[in-house]
C-alpha cells in the first residue's frame, strides 16, 4: 500500500509540474507576441520619424534657397531706389521670407488724389523689375491714411480714409498689371484706412509717415489657401431658389472705386 501511495503521489507531481510548464510556456508565448507587436509599432514609429526627419530637412533647405531668392530681389531693389531710400521716401525691410516695401504718399499721389503721379510711376517701374524676379510670391499692396478727415470738397469721391486708402491700392496694382505687365493672380489690393498707423498722427512728420503705400511679398499659399477655403465653402453651401426681392428691400449696389 505504501508503495501506492507513494506511486500516486509522484503522479500527481509529474501532473501538476506539467500544468506549470504549459501555463510557464503559454505565459512566454503571449510575452513574445506581445514583444513582436511593440517591436513592430516602434520600427514603425522610427520609420516615420526618419520620413519626417527627411522632409524637414528639406523643407529647411527651401526656405534657405527661398530666403536667399528673395535677398536677391531686396537686393535689386534697393539698388534701383538708391535716391528714394536715401532720402527717406521708401524703406525696404526683408524679415527672413517677408519683402515690405514702404512709399510715403508723395513719392506716388499728390494730396487727395489716388491716380498714380507720373514720377511716381517711374518709381513703380522700378519695383516691378525686381518683382519679376519672385513669380512664386504674391504682391499685396496696402493703402494707409492718417486720422485728419477728407475736406469737403473731395468727399463726393471718397467720402472717408476707407474709400482714398482703397482707391490708391486699386490704382497701383492696376498700374503694376496694366503698364508693367506682371501676373494679376498674384496682385492684392487692400485699404486699410487710418487704422494702422507707424507712429503717432499727434504731429505733422508723423501724419506724412502714416499716409503710405506698402507693397509686401507673401508666400503664395497665404492667399491661395483663402481662395481654395473660399470655393469649397461655396461648393458646399445648400443651392437656393432666387425669389424676387421687392425694390424697397433690395440692397442697393456697392459703389465703384473711381479710377
Amino acid at each position: 500500500m505504501f508503495k501506492k501511495f507513494a506511486v500516486g503521489i509522484c503522479g500527481m507531481s509529474f501532473i501538476l509540474s506539467s500544468c506549470v510548464s504549459t501555463q510557464t510556456y503559454r505565459r512566454s508565448q503571449a510575452e513574445t507576441a506581445t514583444c513582436l507587436t511593440n517591436k513592430q509599432a516602434l520600427e514603425g514609429q522610427v520609420a516615420a520619424l526618419t520620413q519626417d526627419k527627411a522632409a524637414l530637412t528639406q523643407s529647411a533647405a527651401d526656405k534657405e534657397a527661398e530666403i536667399a531668392k528673395l535677398k536677391g530681389t531686396y537686393d535689386q531693389v534697393v539698388g534701383n531706389l538708391q535716391n528714394e531710400i536715401s532720402s527717406g521716401q521708401i524703406q525696404v525691410t526683408q524679415l527672413k521670407d517677408k519683402l515690405t516695401l514702404n512709399m510715403v504718399e508723395k513719392i506716388l499721389f499728390n494730396s487727395g488724389q489716388a491716380n498714380v503721379k507720373e514720377s511716381g510711376q517711374k518709381v513703380l517701374d522700378q519695383i516691378a523689375n525686381a518683382l519679376k524676379t519672385v513669380p512664386d510670391k504674391d504682391i499685396r499692396v496696402e493703402g494707409y491714411t492718417d486720422n485728419v478727415p477728407l475736406g469737403s470738397k473731395i468727399q463726393d469721391r471718397f467720402p472717408t480714409n476707407w474709400e482714398l486708402s482703397t482707391a490708391r491700392a486699386t490704382n497701383v496694382v492696376r498700374y503694376l498689371v496694366e503698364k508693367d505687365g506682371l501676373d494679376p493672380s498674384r496682385l492684392i489690393a487692400a485699404g486699410f484706412g487710418q487704422f494702422h498707423p507707424i507712429v503717432t498722427n499727434e504731429t505733422e512728420e508723423g501724419r506724412a509717415q502714416n499716409r503710405r503705400i506698402d507693397i509686401v511679398l507673401v508666400p503664395h499659399e497665404v492667399s491661395g489657401n483663402a481662395a481654395y477655403a473660399h470655393s469649397v465653402a461655396a461648393s458646399s453651401a445648400t443651392a437656393i431658389s432666387p425669389v424676387a426681392v421687392s425694390s424697397d428691400t433690395a440692397p442697393s449696389e456697392p459703389p465703384q472705386a473711381n479710377p
